[in-house]
């Protein structure tokens, strides 16, 4: 009789940690390339999607372009510039009964560890299901579970909170139960998730609050994506969609150099496109932010529509929480902001590896004492990759490169392979942003340098170059 696929005798060829775009990204281009593979594929929810599973909150939907968001290889199938969150779990399940990875996924399996066993040449890695777990042995792993709690966000504790008589929410646990029509909600925070919720309550018939200690910056788009129906005008389908990501990928990284280098520029600009829905003196007051552009991620709005919500049963206030009372919240300035539910949109809690552990001959790694190689694999760790999307710009465009680059280094057939020591300082936090939500979580995730191949380059164009001439070879070891 066979042995079970997963046994030392027969190990996987690759386990796939997570089932989102990224994992299901580089399923694709493992059916292509190694149809005589034996993989699989785990996710610890109780079904694939990744984010677009488990955030359901009203509104929810891509802050990126479907052009650069979606896959390279399957064009989105809707006008929208931007996805709703059900469209694109659909799309991610589409893809991934296409390329297989449907009959190979194992929902509810959580990895709590991946331990690489010198002796065998091979990963031991223990997966965790509701009623039992199981050890499975792959020759290779990579981590495609992006770098957040699902089940679970950033909660910070308010003063006053058991005097408030209404709900407290957090958009990643939204309650299948609450009608929103003609209750008060007021939405704490600034972000992407807070400017998504308030025109989507505002809709269903919400009195809204949008409660911010300081301002974002948030850009108007068309909510039609013009740049892909252009290109789909003047070129066949088969051209249109690569060049229409193209597009929108050097548009991006243009306002971000922009933002980046003439933060004058880029203000003023954005400035005279919000001109179009908000008078001067709620711009100044509530979308003027203190920090440069980009030092913090640009949230979308399409068709302006939060700017659009202030016109009817939205608000914001620009102030702070002094703490909660029967009835709602008091801010800094004395004032009481009615509330029936108050909304926690206060950002991800992050964590590296799915929450699992990374060891070597049994020894666990210190996570934070790792160090990043090309933002996909960890110095010394052998047969190990994972993936990380792109702070300052679509998420799945820099996926998709790490699939392809993964490709090329395992049809090299060396193995085990593994990145050698760095002899560069490498004391820079994986994610050096000004956001508050990655800075508290730094020491969560293994370290970068300053200078290639030891820094997670923001820079879709300059990987996107690098990647595909192939440099496997470069600082890695192959063999014990």
């Amino acid at each position: 009789m066979p042995t079970r696929p997963g046994s030392p005798e027969n190990p996987l060829d690759l386990l796939i940690v997570g089932a989102g775009l990224s994992g299901v990204d580089l399923a694709h281009h493992v059916s292509r390339n190694f149809p005589q593979w034996n993989w699989e594929i785990h996710d610890a929810n109780d079904d694939l999607g990744g984010t677009w599973h488990t955030f359901t909150y009203p509104g929810i939907r891509s802050d990126s372009d479907m052009a650069t968001y979606g896959f390279p290889f399957a064009p989105w199938p809707h006008d929208g510039t931007l996805g709703a969150g059900a469209d694109i779990k659909e799309y991610i399940r589409d893809v991934a009964r296409d390329c297989g990875a449907l009959d190979r996924l194992h929902t509810g399996s959580w990895i709590r560890d991946a331990n690489w066993r010198t002796d065998l040449g091979m990963y031991e890695v223990t997966a965790v299901t509701a009623d039992s777990g199981r050890t499975v042995h792959a020759r290779r792993v990579h981590y495609a579970s992006g770098y957040f709690v699902h089940g679970r966000g950033h909660r910070p504790e308010f003063p006053g909170e058991a005097d408030f008589t209404g709900r407290i929410i957090h958009p990643q646990q939204w309650p299948a139960d609450l009608d929103c029509a003609g209750t008060r909600i007021t939405v704490i925070g600034s972000g992407a998730t807070a400017v998504t919720l308030v025109p989507a309550l505002e809709r269903l018939g919400a009195q809204v609050t949008m409660l911010q200690r300081s301002p974002t910056y948030v850009a108007p788009m068309p909510a039609v994506d013009t740049i892909s129906a252009f290109w789909r005008k003047v070129l066949p389908a088969k051209r249109a969609y690569p060049v229409a990501r193209l597009t929108h990928a050097v548009r991006d990284m243009a306002q971000h150099t922009v933002g980046q280098r003439a933060p004058w520029l880029f203000s003023r600009a954005l400035r005279r496109m919000q001109l179009r829905y908000l008078d001067a003196g709620t711009i100044d007051r509530h979308f003027t932010p203190r920090h440069r552009p980009w030092e913090k991620r640009v949230c979308k709005a399409p068709d302006g529509d939060i700017f659009a919500a202030l016109g009817g049963n939205a608000r914001v206030v620009t102030d702070t929480v002094d703490r909660f009372t029967a009835g709602g919240v008091r801010v800094g300035s004395g004032e009481e902001i009615p509330a029936d539910v108050v909304v926690t949109a206060t950002g991800l809690d992050l964590q590296a590896f799915g929450g699992g552990t990374l060891s070597i001959d049994g020894r666990e790694l210190p996570v934070n004492e790792q160090v990043f190689y090309r933002g996909m694999m960890l110095a010394g760790l052998p047969n190990f990759s994972f993936t990380v999307g792109y702070i300052n710009g679509s998420w799945t465009l820099r996926s998709d490169l790490v699939s392809r680059y993964m490709v090329k280094l395992w049809k090299s057939g060396q193995e085990p392979y593994r990145p050698a020591a760095p002899t560069v300082p490498t004391d820079r936090p994986l994610f050096d942003f000004a956001a508050a939500y990655l800075r508290r979580s730094a020491d969560r995730f293994p370290r970068q340098g300053y200078a290639s191949p030891w820094v997670y380059t923001q820079n879709y164009l300059r990987e996107l170059l690098e990647f595909s001439l192939g440099d496997q070879r470069r600082d890695m070891v192959f063999g014990e």
